[in-house]
């Protein structure tokens, strides 16, 4: 197998923003220009606007109101299938249902180093089916947002509303064009998707983004998917994982043996499963997945949609280690712990960094956590690596921030090597048994709906 290593950057990305749909005196009206001068031409600043370089980060918080579409899908609600704009892929939003309606959804990408008084123009190709179209009240606009150098928002910008009165089953085009206001250095980018009712219904599909400026600007959350595992199919894919095999207290006086066994670690129905059992003999047997020679990353966004067992004695982990141990062994070369839960202390989520000098044999190690009921549904754990910073989530909430210091000393970021992927479920040891083990309660089950790397 080929060793896959991917050097990323790290960028910023937009969050969800809820606001109210635009009023008509907020509508941009589209400007027929002509041609631009020649000495300041329109250049197209988006890298992956037909979203085909992988998927692109249009989303607010990693998993809400979003999906990719590809050419040859089947249509929600339809006996037909997907046509993109051009090429093969799209991106497809609809509402946003939580809280209280309407509800506003954004998508969309975060721009710097604006100068006021530049033209931009902002468009794409919408496209709503018969059988799944806008309706309701509910409505799709493009939008621009301009940001002074305190973040205050200094004006928004809208296209004209895709709705209910919108033609189906066409390629649409969206269109906005303005000048950059006086003070502005930076804003926002994207689609808004207004949910009007909880009973209306539909979907967009978005193809064809294009922004373009005659000065200057830059995206600055506009990441692609370098690698993933939906775990699609029957079995674990071994060109992305290598099951370990193990035996019992080789890790922190953990119980469990380590196999490669499709009763510890399985794949159907479109999710992962890592299940700590107890065999006849009373022995426990779990798994532990690593990515390690296969594929690992320094830098970019690293994250899994989970669901942690419960029971006193688990110990679920979602984590990175380094590749190649460059600082010597653990903890000097590192550990990104982007989730642990334990039995003892259910409902608890740990994000941790260990270094040689942040770890918990000095009691000085580095974390933070959070409470969720991350036994009784999936939830999204995350953490935005680049060379200046970790910054751990989990649902999109921030939960802890881990600063290179800029000392150049690896006891305190080793986090300029290569890390690899570990899943697995441990049972009892140092913390998991901390307050004793439920054997019991097994077995236990770990379930990942998918990982996913981006740049």
């Amino acid at each position: 197998m080929t060793r896959a290593v991917w050097t990323l950057v790290l960028l910023g990305f937009a969050g969800c923003v809820r606001r109210s749909a635009p009023s008509p005196s907020e509508v941009a009206t589209p400007v027929d220009s002509g041609e631009a001068p020649e000495e300041t031409p329109l250049v197209n600043r988006l890298a992956n606007g037909g979203f085909e370089q992988g998927e692109s980060w249009w989303r607010p918080s990693g998993y809400a109101n979003h999906n990719w579409a590809k050419t040859g899908d089947g249509i929600y609600r339809s006996s037909a299938s997907f046509q993109a704009f051009e090429g093969e892929r799209a991106q497809k939003v609809w509402g946003f249902y939580s809280g209280t309606v309407p509800n506003d959804a954004e998508h969309g990408l975060s721009l710097g180093e604006l100068t006021p008084g530049d033209t931009h123009v902002f468009s794409a190709q919408a496209f709503t089916p018969t059988d799944d179209g806008v309706g309701g009240g509910s409505q799709a606009t493009l939008f621009l947002r301009y940001r002074d150098a305190g973040g205050v928002v200094l004006e928004e910008r809208f296209s004209d509303p895709f709705d209910q009165d919108s033609a189906r089953d066409v390629w649409q085009e969206l269109r906005i064009e303005t000048q950059v206001p006086a003070g502005a250095v930076s804003g926002e980018l994207g689609l808004r998707f207004t949910l009007a009712d909880w009973n209306a219904g539909g979907a967009v599909y978005l193809d064809d983004a294009r922004w373009t400026s005659t000065g200057t600007g830059t995206v600055l959350g506009e990441r692609l998917l370098v690698w993933k595992d939906e775990f699609e199919g029957n079995a674990l894919d071994s060109e992305s994982w290598t099951a370990l095999e193990l035996p019992a207290y080789t890790y922190n006086n953990e119980m469990q043996r380590y196999t490669n066994s499709p009763s510890n670690a399985s794949v159907s129905n479109g999710v992962l499963t890592i299940t700590a059992r107890q065999e006849a003999d009373g022995s426990v047997t779990s798994a532990r997945l690593v990515s390690d020679s296969k594929a690992e990353w320094r830098y970019g966004r690293i994250e899994a949609m989970a669901m942690v067992p419960s029971g006193v004695g688990t110990w679920p982990a979602f984590w990175m280690l380094p590749s190649d141990w460059a600082y010597g062994g653990w903890p000097d070369s590192g550990e990104i712990d982007i989730l642990e839960h334990v039995g003892c202390t259910q409902g608890t989520v740990y994000q941790t960094v260990h270094t040689g000098a942040y770890n918990h044999l000095l009691g000085t190690q580095q974390g933070g956590e959070t409470r969720r009921d991350a036994s009784a549904g999936m939830h999204l754990y995350a953490v935005d690596w680049s060379p200046e910073v970790m910054v751990f989530t989990v649902d999109g909430e921030q939960v802890f921030v881990f600063e290179n210091d800029g000392k150049g000393d690896s006891a305190t970021w080793p986090f300029d090597k290569d890390f690899h992927i570990i899943l697995n479920l441990a049972f009892g040891g140092d913390w998991g048994g901390y307050c004793g083990v439920d054997v019991g309660a097994l077995p236990q089950e770990f379930v990942v709906d998918w990982v996913r790397v981006y740049n």
